[in-house]
């Protein structure tokens, strides 16, 4: 036998302490009840619908359903696409899949930093490494720098964010941050590192490369996506990328 919440049915259809205080038979309500059958409601929504729509003065009494809207989703989709010109759109999906290009790098880069084997590889090795992941890391914000995608450069800030607050540790390994964003690395000062430091800010997917690897997967959607769109794609695979 199914148990019913007393206060709940008390909050749903009123009860001795709950129909003066906003229950669903409490006075407010039987006054919103009596407005809909007088049809105030009906004529308020009417007049929103009829500033939405193109023609002017729609009648109370009309049933019409089929209004036109002047901001229809279509046409604001539409709006996002890159220009119909096509050299403008030609250079835009150009710019996006540089941008494209130099996330899946840094990905691959930074995804190799952070699942390096630090107990068995020499700091030579982790130079190497570390130089590749700050070139591409360079690379995604030299691509991105003149993008007038909102979501790209929005993503690309968060990025630079999550370094630039470990600017004293990355110090204590050699790499420093420039006013712009990007990143040096002093080959002196990385062999001189404690094996420990270069550890935590490189190794597993919870350190800040492997952080960066996440950020580059959803930079390289991004732009992936957009040429899609740019092309006429609406529909979604599985891993939520357009085809």
């Amino acid at each position: 036998m199914t148990m019913f919440n007393t206060s709940l049915a008390d909050s749903l259809f009123g009860g001795s302490k709950s129909v003066g205080s906003g229950s669903f038979f409490s006075a407010s309500n039987f006054g919103d009840l009596a407005l809909i059958k007088s049809g105030v409601y009906t004529k308020m929504m009417k007049s929103y619908v009829s500033k939405m729509t193109e023609g002017e003065g729609t009648d109370d009494s009309s049933t019409d359903t089929g209004y036109k809207f002047k901001n229809s989703v279509s046409e604001k989709l539409e709006g996002l696409r890159s220009p119909k010109d096509t050299t403008a759109a030609d250079k835009a999906n150009k710019a996006l899949s540089t941008i494209k290009g130099a996330a899946s790098k840094l990905e691959a880069s930074a995804k190799a930093l952070s699942e390096m084997d630090f107990d068995t590889s020499t700091k030579e090795d982790m130079l190497k490494a570390a130089k590749t992941f700050v070139a591409d890391y360079n690379s995604v914000l030299t691509s991105t720098k003149n993008t007038d995608n909102e979501s790209l450069s929005r993503s690309v800030k968060w990025m630079k964010d999550d370094i630039k607050a470990r600017d004293k540790m990355f110090a204590k390994i050699g790499v420093s941050i420039g006013s712009d964003g990007a990143l040096s690395i002093d080959e002196e000062k990385f062999n001189e590192a404690n094996l420990s430091d270069i550890r935590t800010m490189f190794s597993g997917s919870g350190s800040i490369v492997g952080k960066t690897a996440q950020r580059a997967t959803g930079l390289y959607n991004l732009a992936a996506n957009q040429i899609s769109f740019n092309g006429g794609s609406t529909l979604y695979s599985s891993k939520g990328v357009l085809k």
